[in-house]
């Protein structure tokens, strides 16, 4: 890891052995003698010190507050924690063969150089190994460890795939594990090291790290807009009326906002605001504004707009979609009730905003995810089979009749069902990599969409 020179925690020494450099910090010492100096750049100095019994080591000066020397700065840390997970494997599984080792991107193969990893074998047994720095990123750790093992089965055959084993630190670890414990356990066994910052690392038991949490966004809205609103939405059928989560309805224009009813709040009563960017409050007297402000989105934001480089046109895509999905719901699963569907239905987790695109029903009552991207992700797969877990917690539970959900229709209890949609050239070609680790229960659907979605929707891919 690299040392910041502070004052105080860093020595210059010029003798007759030559010139030595030292820094510290509050756990580790560094000295070595300075044998040249190397280039030198605006805010970077290169020198070369002397190892002994190796090669010469080639050590970076540069200003941490320069925002062009970030990459050296990360590619620094990178490489200490590539030495970390590599003393760790020497510690734990030293008596494995590591048949591979990489800490370098293959982009060809969509392999992070922000996690290394590793194969190890031993006799007929194999492990693929990945490690994750300290930082929060979610479940991504996750989905590059599986389209590693996807790799691994590739080059070293079946054999090498039957145990992963992730190296990840135990301030950031929550939302990895979780998902990992409900993984097809037929198929894959999981190893789980939890490292913290003082060097302490152990094997974890999944089954032990707590259970699964999750908050139900509540749907009780009952707002309706005064009656110049409601008589200037009557004219135009092309606004959208969409319940938000918060209780408030949000009008939307194939999927960009352009007002907002809110509900009331202590002595006030429902606040009706307009506006892209900035809201102001709506009134009577704001008529003619409205309208020019409605022409303008509809002129500018349809899929036959000659400039398609303006904000109004370029901003939203995946509501976009998700205006489209909605207008057309039917077109893309016939079996889906067409106004039963929910938008951004679960709420914060362990303090971040989830928001699961919509939520609908079928005509048996069973519940249907819909995830939505406009361009390639590769973390979308173990995305959705976040929201599905707690989709299925939550069914029970019983909590949607008593957070104001589908009212009037009895829902299934079978296990909902994932619907992935996006246009279907813009899925990232690791998805069916990280798919065929979901349990059987998790039912995923891949729905292509024409490339002129904007235009009109029309199913062309389902697998």
């Amino acid at each position: 890891m690299p040392l910041v020179l502070l004052p105080d925690r860093f020595r210059i020494d010029v003798n007759a052995r030559g010139t030595w450099l030292e820094a510290w910090d509050d756990d580790r010492l560094w000295s070595r003698r300075i044998l040249n100096v190397g280039n030198a750049a605006r805010k970077k100095l290169e020198l070369e010190a002397f190892r002994f019994g190796k090669t010469n080591l080639f050590v970076s000066l540069v200003d941490v507050a320069d925002p062009r020397c970030g990459p050296a700065i990360e590619k620094t840390n990178r490489s200490a924690f590539t030495e970390k997970f590599r003393l760790f494997l020497n510690r734990n599984y030293g008596n494995w063969r590591w048949d591979a080792f990489r800490s370098e991107a293959k982009l060809e193969n969509s392999l992070s150089p922000t996690y290394p990893t590793a194969l190890l074998t031993r006799g007929q047994d194999s492990v693929a190994a990945l490690a994750a720095p300290n930082r929060d990123a979610g479940f991504h750790a996750l989905t590059f460890a599986l389209i590693w093992l996807d790799w691994v089965r590739q080059k070293h055959g079946a054999i090498a795939a039957s145990r992963l084993l992730l190296y990840l630190p135990q301030d950031h670890a929550r939302s990895v594990v979780l998902l990992a414990r409900h993984l097809d356990a037929a198929k894959l066994k999981i190893d789980i090291w939890l490292y913290d910052n003082t060097g302490g690392e152990y094997l974890l038991d999944p089954a032990d790290y707590g259970n699964l949490e999750s908050t139900l966004a509540p749907r009780y809205s009952r707002l309706c807009g005064p009656a110049w609103w409601v008589e200037l939405l009557g004219r135009h059928p092309e606004i959208d009326m969409i319940e938000e989560a918060d209780g408030s309805l949000g009008y939307r224009i194939r999927g960009l906002e352009i007002a907002r009813l809110r509900p009331a709040s202590g002595n006030e009563v429902p606040r009706l605001e307009y506006g892209l960017r900035r809201k102001r409050k709506a009134a009577p007297s704001e008529l003619p504004a409205i309208e020019q402000l409605i022409g303008q989105v509809l002129s500018l934001r349809h899929s036959r707009a000659e400039n398609r480089t303006n904000p109004i046109y370029l901003g939203e895509p995946e509501r976009w979609l998700e205006s489209q999905v909605r207008r057309n719901i039917e077109e893309i699963e016939a079996n889906i009730a067409p106004h039963c569907l929910y938008g951004q239905a679960l709420g914060s987790l362990h303090g971040e905003r989830s928001a699961l695109d919509l939520l609908g029903i079928d005509h048996s009552g069973r519940l249907n995810i819909f995830e939505l991207k406009v361009t390639e992700d590769i973390h979308l797969p173990l995305q959705a089979f976040d929201y599905w877990l707690r989709i299925r917690h939550h069914l029970s539970c019983d909590d949607f009749a008593a957070s104001g959900y589908f009212p009037g229709r009895e829902l299934s209890r079978n296990t909902p069902r994932i619907f992935l949609i996006s246009p279907s050239l813009h899925f990232h070609p690791m998805t069916e990599a990280v798919l065929r680790w979901l349990p059987p229960a998790c039912e995923v659907t891949r729905i292509g969409l024409n490339g002129d979605w904007r235009e009109r929707v029309d199913v062309v891919l389902r697998m």
